[in-house]
This record gives C-alpha cells, structure tokens and sequence, in this order.
C-alpha cells in the first residue's frame, strides 16, 4: 500500500478545522472556548462530546472517544487512516504526495479514470431519465412503483438509452477510451469482435452501485420490456474498482442509521431498498445478488451486531437466507429472518398496506433456528413427525457449529435440542453429518474501529509524555537515556515506548498530527491532554519533571530502607549495610536537589 508522506498529513491536518469537519457532520453548540453534542458514538440524553478548536480535539467524558480530527472521520465514516486523510485531502483541494512505485502509480491512475467514468456515465443516464424521451417508459415504470421524481433525482436513478453505440460515442466524444469502457464494464464484446465492443445496457433503468464511500463504481439495469429472452437485471462485471460480493447497495446512505439501530435489516433488490429507505427504514441493505459474501458481512459486522434478513418469501428467497448463513454467523453477526406473506415483496407490502404493516414484520423477526423450525413445522402441517425432526436437526446442526462463541453455541444447542424434542447428544451427532463449510478470512483490509479506552493518568505522567511528544529536543533525550528507566520510576510511563516511535524523524509535529501518528487505541486517552501549552524550554522542563520522579523514587527506597533498622532481629553486619544503603540515597537525594546550574549531568 502506498504511504502517504509526512508533509501531506501535515498540510491535511493544518487545513482541517476540527470545529468545522465535525459541525459539517451534526451541529455543535458553543460551551465557553469548545463545542458540546451529543456524542455521535453512544447513545446519551445530556451531551458529554467536547470539541476543542485551540487543540483541535474531541473527547466524550461519556463514553471515552477521542482523538483528532483524522480520527473522528475514521470512526465515524467507519473507514482506515489513509482513507481518512484522502477524504479531508479531496475536502481540502490538497493533492497528497504518496510513496509508491511506478506500477503502484499507474494503477491508482487507472481506478481515478474508472471512477470519473463512472461518475460522469451515472449522472449521463440520470439526465436522460429526466430529459429524454425515449424514457417515457421508464418514468412512467418509476411512477407505478411510487418512485417519485425527488427519489429519482436522491438516488441518482437513470436510463440507458436503446441502441448499440449510443453510450459509447458519448463516452469517446467525453475524453474516454474504449479499452476504459470494456475495463470498466461500460462496454462488453464478443470474441473477434473488432469494431470496439458495444454498450452493455440498453433500454433499461439504471441504478447507480455506489461503495460505502459514496463513490459510483458499477451499475445495475432492470429490463423495462416483457421481453422474456432478456434478462430481468444486467449487472456491471468484476472491475478493478468493482467487486460485488464486497459492495453493499444503500450502505453509503444507510452507514449512521445502522449504527444508531444497532441492526441491519437486508432487503434482496435495490427498489425494495429504496422503498423502504424513503419511507423512514433507512438501516437497510442490499447484497449484490441474494447471498452474502464473507467480505460484505465483514463490512457490515463494522456498523453492526444484528442482522434480519428479509428476502422473498419464495423458495429462492428462503434458499438465499441459508445461502447468507455462513458468512453472516462466522463474521460473528445474530441472524434473524422476518417472514413476509405469500406473494409479498418489502416494495409490494410497504405500498400495499402501509410501511406500519413492514415494520411490523421486522419487529416479529425470528432467530434464525426458531424460523427454520417454524417453517419446517408449517410445511408439515403443524406439528414435526420423527422424519421431519431429525431432517431438521441434522439441517441446523451444521449451522450450530457456525456460531464461534462457546456459551453462545451451547445455550442455542439445547435451546433446539428442546424444541425438536432430542437430545442434544444427538442433535451434535446430527451437526457431525452436515458439516457447513464458512468462507476464511481472506486478509482483507478492515478499517478500524473505536479504540479501546484507557484510563486517565496522572499529571507527571502527562505531562512528561506530552513534552515528548511535541519537542523533538525532549524526545531525542528521554529516548536516549541510560542512567534510568522511566517506567521504573512510574509505570504509567511505559506509554512512551509506544507513543513515541511513530514520531521518530518528526521534527516539529503539531497536537492534530500527533493524534494522527499515535497508535489508534492511544488516541482517546491523548485526545484529553493540552498539548498546546508547550514551555519555553521543553528539555529542562522534562529534565525537571524527571529529576522529581526520581527524587520521590529514592525518598520512598530510604523510606524502606530505614523501616528496615527498626527490625530487633537484624545482624550487625545487615545493619551496616543499611546504613550505608541510607547514606548513599541521601547523597543521591542531595545531588538532585542540588540548584539547576549543579544538577547531574544526565539530567540536563
């Protein structure tokens, strides 16, 4: 991955106001010198979340968040450290220089061109949609499915015109080539085929497939014909910038919903997601097909810990269900399914019977193990015979060995074992005979979420690792030093081996980029500290703050060392060297107290 040099996180951080990133997100309301909010990453009635323009901080006293602004875009967009700093970047009109070799270059080159393509072709078919019209068919299609214009124009709905080159010559009049329109699945073609490929839709209704980003990077078009020869949906391919079982469709809109509803309902198509979404079920998700991929349900598993799945009530649509298990269960997520009625699809029974009459569903959404033996139970006629029950069981007890928590695992193994009436022995025995395979994880990037909190710590402590962290001066001489440990004298000080190596080379880093370079988990706990007020003379006044530690260090070993000559028991000799032990220790004591122009050498 290229690395992102030092000069461009600086010049990211100098320009980006905290205050102003964070208030572009949710309002802030002025307290003094800060801002307060309600803290955007739990839930609280009173705000606790402060931010601090002068050290271009926020900290919540609630929940313990905090961090820079580079941190605050990570958690709260859910994304990494360079992702953060590009967004920002882009924000800032800042062009990042990245180090990285010359094939890394080309193709970061390439996925920019695939992206603008994307971008400009998704905003071309939502203008033909609008203007053209050949696309009377596919605004009245929208018009019966209650997709009104204000929808349209939100999610950037579109319409591919009919004909062969229709997009491509627009696309070739627009800068692009055709080897960027096949790469980018714009165009397909046919073996010897010469003439440049031709456009892959036509005279469909297009739906842009944004990334979690926002970033347009494929398409899918839904046949506006009863032609049955043609497919009901024609997707983008693989792409270098497109993946579809590592996008979720709507997730882009839907990310702080599902963060504030702590589950994500997952609807099969992107008008049932839109559908619902517009008529205020916005924690909803679509996979790019039925059945999820370990790569989306990782993605999810960033947001949320829930999931009820809501697929057709068909056949196909209970098949997807236990097609997504897998993923979903290894990733660690609950899976519940709502059970819609026959015939019924979340668009159809939202414009039908009221989105109440949906959300109602979801409120009686079962366990996944509940629903399957529901559903068993129906189909038999109400009640499992001896067959039924053991088909069941050897069904789910491949899915048992799914859930990776042990007490999870166990409580749910009997909690099945009772409702099919065996015993357990034998719905584990059953689980041995259908053993489920679940994808591994494929070392796939993650971004990073909210640290764990640490502790406050004391002042000395923080006040020592914050000179180190901003004087190079001061840095360079506590890392240097041999004459003694500073974990030895406090060991809250231990911070420093690991506060202190991301800065080494850094010459003059301000507050906002050390809360860029620190370890994530850091972060919060430093968040809280003023690092703005830097002394005259950061290496005496570390020296000062270390030559204490030391003087308590050695007041509390004389402590000891006299509590020891109070003991009747102790030889002549032990006693001696006791009083010796005290005598030096004083003479150490007396050298540190000794005035600024005397003291010690290693302290200076």
């Amino acid at each position: 991955m290229p690395r992102i040099a030092e000069e461009s996180v600086q010049k990211v951080a100098d320009a980006s106001d905290i205050a102003e990133i964070i208030g572009g997100y949710f309002p802030l309301k002025r307290a003094g010198t800060s801002f307060r909010a309600l803290c955007p990453f739990h839930k609280e009635k009173s705000p606790s979340f402060h931010v601090n323009p002068s050290r271009q901080t926020f900290h919540c006293f609630g929940c313990g968040a905090g961090g820079g602004v580079f941190r605050f875009v990570m958690d709260y967009e859910h994304i990494d450290f360079p992702s953060a700093i590009r967004k920002l970047a882009q924000r800032a009109g800042i062009v990042l220089i990245e180090n990285n070799d010359p094939a890394e270059q080309s193709k970061r080159d390439q996925r920019s061109r695939l992206l603008q393509l994307h971008k400009e072709a998704a905003e071309w078919f939502h203008l033909n949609l609008l203007r053209n019209r050949d696309a009377e068919h596919a605004r009245a299609y929208l018009k019966k499915r209650g997709l009104t214009k204000e929808i349209a124009v939100e999610w950037l709905l579109g319409f591919a015109p009919g004909g062969w080159e229709t997009l491509r010559n627009w696309a070739m009049a627009k800068g692009f080539s055709r080897e960027e329109l096949l790469l980018g699945g714009l165009l397909t073609s046919k073996e010897g085929d010469t003439q440049g490929g031709y456009d892959r839709f036509r005279d469909r209704l297009m739906f842009p497939i944004r990334n979690d980003y926002g970033e347009v990077v494929a398409f899918s078009g839904r046949i506006l014909n009863d032609n049955d020869r043609e497919a009901k949906y024609v997707n983008s391919p693989e792409t270098p910038i497109f993946s579809k079982g590592r996008v979720l469709f709507g997730l882009d809109k839907s990310k702080r919903p599902l963060i504030e509803a702590g589950s994500a309902i997952v609807l099969e198509g992107q008008i049932d997601l839109i559908s619902a979404f517009e008529h205020g079920v916005k924690n909803v998700v679509a996979p790019q097909g039925t059945a999820f991929t370990s790569e989306q349900a990782r993605l999810l598993r960033r947001f949320v810990e829930k999931v009820i799945l809501c697929f057709d009530s068909d056949n196909a649509g209970q098949n997807a269900v236990e097609k997504s298990l897998p993923a979903l269960l290894s990733a660690g997520l609950a899976v519940l399914v709502a059970r819609l009625p026959a015939g019924e699809d979340p668009d159809s029974l939202i414009r039908g019977k009221g989105v109440e009459a949906f959300t109602e569903k979801i409120s009686g959404a079962k366990d996944f193990f509940d629903h399957t033996i529901d559903r068993a139970a129906d189909s038999a006629g109400g009640s499992l015979g001896p067959r039924d029950k053991a088909m069941v069981a050897q069904r789910l007890g491949g899915f048992l060995a799914l859930l990776s928590d042990t007490a999870l695992r166990e409580t749910t193994t009997t909690h099945v074992a009772v409702r099919l009436g065996i015993s357990e022995s034998a719905l584990r025995e059953a689980a041995l005979r259908n053993t489920i395979s679940f994808p591994e994880n494929d070392g796939s990037g993650e971004s990073v979420a909210p640290a764990e909190n640490r502790a406050r710590v004391s002042a000395s402590t923080e006040l020592i690792c914050g000179l180190a962290l901003l004087s190079k001066e001061a840095r360079d001489w506590i890392s240097s030093e041999t004459s003694f440990c500073p974990e030895e004298l406090d060991p809250e000080l231990a911070l420093l081996r690991e506060l202190l190596p991301p800065l080494q080379g850094v010459e003059t880093p301000t507050p906002a980029i050390v809360l860029a370079l620190i370890p994530s988990p850091l972060q919060p706990l430093v968040s809280g500290w003023e690092l703005e007020k830097l002394p005259p003379s950061p290496l005496l006044a570390i020296q000062d703050a270390i030559r204490n530690l030391r003087m308590i260090d050695l007041k509390k070993k004389q402590l000891a060392a006299t509590l020891k000559l109070r003991n009747p028991a102790l030889e002549t000799a032990e006693m001696i060297s006791v009083q010796k032990e005290i005598l030096d220790l004083q003479l150490k004591i007396n050298d540190l107290s000794a005035p600024a122009t005397s003291v010690p050498t290693e302290l200076r």
